[in-house]
């Protein structure tokens, strides 16, 4: 149950929110971005990409 209550998914899972929650997290979204485009995932990288700007956590400047 105490997964349910701290909003991760059941499967698990962490969704870009609560990584972006954590300390550090934004730039370990953005290196993860990083790693899965030099490995040719680009599917992935722009998953995440695409929920960081809906989140509003795009670089600035």
């Amino acid at each position: 149950m105490a997964y349910a209550q701290s909003g991760v998914h059941l499967t698990g899972r962490l969704s870009v929110a609560d990584i972006a929650a954590q300390p550090g997290g934004i730039e370990a979204l953005r290196c993860r971005v990083h790693e899965l485009r030099s490995r040719g995932v680009h599917f992935a990288a722009n998953a995440i990409e695409q929920e960081m700007a809906a989140l509003d956590l795009t670089p600035q400047g």
